[in-house]
């Protein structure tokens, strides 16, 4: 293979790589939300049945940040800075949490 093709097909392979792991369709990191004082990026996240979320604070806050659904299906540990907690979502709906130390910090996850 000619030089310039085995670059192509690398940049094609890992490009690919990148796409499928960052959705969480290959195992890998699944969906992001990042985790504020005062918002989640993104408020809102879709998702299919059985992936998962992961959740990661980006502030300092003494005691950490635990994310909480407002139906009581999930909580998790307190999260210090840059630390991140993943929840896999099994049945389709709409999840709605907030920070419990911070209740008016609000997102929602969709599984379809």
């Amino acid at each position: 293979m000619k030089s310039s093709h085995c670059a192509a097909f690398a940049i094609g392979i890992a490009l690919s790589f990148f796409f499928f792991v960052d959705r969480g369709w290959a195992g890998g990191r699944g969906a992001e939300v990042i985790l504020d004082h005062s918002h989640v990026q993104p408020a809102r996240i879709e998702i299919k049945a059985g992936e998962s979320v992961i959740f990661k604070n980006v502030v300092d806050m003494p005691g950490g940040h635990t994310v909480v659904a407002d139906d009581g299906s999930f909580e998790s540990p307190p999260l210090n800075k840059d630390q991140t907690w993943t929840h896999q979502f099994g049945k389709p709906g709409s999840y709605k949490f907030h920070l419990k130390q911070h209740p008016n910090t609000k997102g929602e996850v969709v599984v379809q």
